[in-house]
């Protein structure tokens, strides 16, 4: 990583010589040198060093990052993108290495549309790499979800919960609909909104009671690259190292995040009770 950006930063927003940095770092002034202009290679350990003393005196590269980034190419066809992985990540994109059959959408390669939803990803993960790209959407068939009939039953199927109706001509239609596209956007679906879907597909609540449930539960928009066509269009802007004290924040979000909603789970089941339709009733 390029740290010229961040040392340069770090010194003249907390007013201090790069002499004084590496005595707060604790680092000789020629290996804090050796970091800004890249002479040498920086450990794990080193980053972490650096954006924690960074984070605690109120500097959140990330997050200054992803506004420039997204002034900067989020324009015309592009958009700026983030993915998080459970192991390390090089290009070019390998969609088998970086997905599996039972995501969300099957085979692809998953990208959130902010960083805090790649952060919260890695959050609980041993890696601290959030991957920021550039997608530009032009000549690219996008098919858009919202929070609906629709997205659920197409969640269910490829996580494999949907298997007593697989061979539905809804079902079939919908699954060769997606095939047909480039990038597919829709609702990030973490476990527990997994979970509420299941119930709708075990019968247990109405359409219209998991659609307010899910809403509820509302993470954002996470787009899936599908077609080997995506690739020519897409590129990685920046490498963007996410310190264990900003990890902890991420955590610290998502309890309360989930407490919020799991109340909000509880409302909308006994707000639309016994309205809408059961998954045998959409599927007959």
């Amino acid at each position: 990583m390029n740290l010229t950006n961040e040392i340069t930063i770090i010194s003249e927003v907390l007013q201090i010589n790069e002499l004084d940095l590496s005595k707060k770092l604790q680092v000789s002034l020629e290996t804090l040198n050796n970091w800004k202009f890249a002479r040498k290679g920086i450990s794990r350990a080193n980053l972490e060093r650096i954006y924690s003393y960074a984070y605690d005196n109120g500097i959140v590269f990330n997050i200054i990052y992803e506004q420039l980034l997204k002034e900067e190419y989020g324009i015309n066809n592009e958009i700026v993108l983030f993915h998080g992985a459970k192991k390390p990540f090089s290009m070019p994109i390998d969609f088998l290495k970086n997905s599996k059959l039972t995501n969300d959408f099957g085979i692809g390669f998953y990208l959130g549309e902010t960083f805090e939803q790649a952060a919260n990803y890695i959050s609980v993960l041993d890696q601290d790499i959030v991957y920021c790209f550039c997608l530009n959407l032009e000549g690219l068939k996008t098919y858009k979800f919202n929070v609906n009939t629709e997205w659920m039953i197409a969640i269910a199927y490829f996580r494999g919960r949907l298997n007593d109706y697989k061979n539905h001509q809804l079902v079939r239609e919908l699954i060769d609909k997606i095939s047909q596209y480039d990038v597919i956007i829709a609702p990030l679906a973490d476990n527990r909104m997994f979970d509420i879907i299941a119930e709708f597909v075990g019968g247990e609540i109405t359409d219209e009671q998991c659609q307010h449930a899910l809403a509820a539960t509302n993470l954002g928009f996470q787009y899936v690259l599908k077609s080997e066509k995506t690739l020519k269009n897409i590129s990685l802007l920046q490498e963007m190292f996410v310190c264990k004290k900003e990890k902890a924040h991420c955590i610290d979000n998502k309890i309360t995040l989930t407490n919020n909603g799991a109340q909000k789970v509880k409302i909308a089941r006994i707000q639309y009770k016994n309205k809408g339709q059961y998954i045998e009733e959409i599927l007959k």
